[in-house]
C-alpha cells in the first residue's frame, strides 16, 4: 500500500481508532500523557519500549490495561537477581511414558510466548538472564538447542526499570538496548492529576487496585493490524530522509558533523538501527496525530527517545542528569538551523 492507493475512508477510520484507544488510555492512567504518545507509538511500529522511571508511577498497570484494550495475550515476567533464561524462554522437559517405557523430551513454553510482554524491572536481572530475550525481540523466535520456536504475531515487549542509581541493578547490554524502538523517561504526575488519582482512589475506583473490567470493549483483530499497516505506509519525504540521515550522523564522535563541544564526551553515537527507528517512530507519531505526511515536528518529538539509550557519554560525565537529553537538543537545534529550506522549523 502506497500513499497514491490510500482509501480515505478506511484511513479516517483507522485515526479515529488511534485517538479513541489514547482517549481510553488517558481516563485509567492519570498525568503520563507522553507515557501513553510513546506506549501507542511503540505499538504502532511494531517495536519495544524501554520505561525508565521511580517505582508506583503506573508503568505496570498501563501495559495492563493497554493490552486489554487491545485484546492482546499478555504475559508478566518480574526481573530478579535469580532469574535464569530458561525462566523466560522455556525449555525441554524430560518425559516418561510408563507403557512404552520411553523418554522424550518435550518443550514447555516460557511466559515470553504472549503477544504483549510485560519485563518488570528488567535491569534487576543479570546480563546473561536479559540476553535471553535478544532473539525473540529481534526476530520472534526462540531457539532452544536445535529447534527454534515461533512467538505469537504481533509480539511486543515493554520493559520497565528502575534509575540506575537505585540498589541492585545491573546495565543492559548495549546490543539489547539497541533492539529497543524507544526509550521513555516517565515522571511524576502533575498536582491536577495525582487529586484526581487520590479521588479514583477513595471511591476504590482506580484501577490497579482492584479486579474491575474495563469499561471498552477491546479493539478488533483486523482494526489493531491495519493500525500497524497504515503506520508503516505513512508517507516520508525524502527530503527529510536526508536530514535524519545527518541526525544520526551528528551523533559519532569520528563523523565531521558532530558538534565539537560534545566530541570528548561521547563514547560512542547512534548506529544505523536509530535511523530506521526514527522513520519508523515519526510515522507512528503522525498517524496517532491523524496525519498522512511526517513533518519535522512529528520527527523532532520522537527524536529523544529514539536516541538517548543509543549514545553512550563517558564515564566521568554520567553524574551529569540528562547529559545525552542536553547533547540532542544540540543536534535538534543544528539540525533546524541547516535545513530551515526544507520546513525544518
Amino acid at each position: 500500500m502506497n500513499q497514491m492507493n490510500l482509501d480515505k475512508k478506511e484511513f479516517n477510520h483507522i485515526c479515529t481508532s488511534v485517538q479513541s484507544l489514547y482517549q481510553n488510555l488517558n481516563s485509567y492512567i492519570y498525568g503520563q500523557e507522553k507515557l501513553i504518545e510513546e506506549v501507542l507509538c511503540c505499538f504502532l511500529a511494531s517495536g519495544n519500549l524501554l520505561i525508565t522511571g521511580a517505582p508506583g508511577l503506573a508503568k505496570t498497570t498501563l501495559v495492563r490495561v493497554f493490552s486489554q484494550m487491545l485484546g492482546l495475550s499478555f504475559g508478566r515476567i518480574q526481573f530478579t537477581p535469580d532469574l535464569l533464561p530458561s525462566d523466560i524462554t522455556g525449555g525441554e522437559i524430560l518425559n516418561f511414558d510408563s507403557e512404552t517405557q520411553k523418554r522424550s523430551f518435550q518443550f514447555s513454553k516460557g511466559p515470553i510466548f504472549v503477544n504483549l510482554l510485560l519485563a518488570d524491572e528488567i535491569n534487576r536481572a543479570s546480563p546473561r538472564t536479559q540476553s535471553a530475550m535478544l532473539e525473540a525481540m529481534q526476530e520472534g523466535n526462540v531457539t532452544i538447542g536445535k529447534k527454534s520456536h515461533s512467538i505469537p504475531s504481533p509480539f511486543f515487549v515493554f520493559a520497565t526499570q528502575n534509575p540506575f542509581e537505585s540498589e541492585g541493578t545491573f546495565p543492559l547490554p548495549e546490543a539489547q538496548m539497541d533492539r529497543f524502538l524507544l526509550h521513555t523517561l516517565v515522571d511524576y504526575p502533575d498536582l491536577a492529576s495525582e487529586e484526581q488519582m487520590l479521588n479514583r482512589h477513595v471511591e476504590n475506583k482506580l484501577i490497579g487496585e482492584t479486579n474491575q473490567v474495563l469499561e471498552k470493549s477491546p479493539i478488533e483483530k483486523n482494526d489493531v493490524d491495519l493500525m500497524i499497516k497504515y503506520a508503516k505506509s505513512t508517507h516520508f519525504p525524502k527530503e527529510l530522509i536526508h536530514v535524519v540521515n545527518n541526525m544520526v550522523s551528528s551523533t559519532r564522535p569520528n563523523s565531521d558533523l558532530c558538534p565539537e563541544t560534545f566530541r570528548e564526551m561521547i563514547w560512542y553515537g547512534a548506529g544505523p538501527r536509530a535511523g530506521i527507528s526514527l522513520i519508523s517512530a515519526s510515522r507512528a507519531f503522525a498517524l496517532l496525530e491523524g496525519e498522512e505526511t511526517v513533518r519535522w515536528k512529528h520527527i523532532k518529538r520522537m527524536i529523544k527517545p529514539v536516541f538517548r539509550h543509543r549514545i553512550k557519554i563517558v564515564h566521568n560525565h554520567d553524574s551529569i542528569e540528562n547529559e545525552s537529553d542536553s547533547f540532542i537538543e544540540n543536534i535538534i537545534e543544528t539540525t533546524e538551523q541547516k535545513f530551515t529550506h526544507l520546513g525544518v522549523k
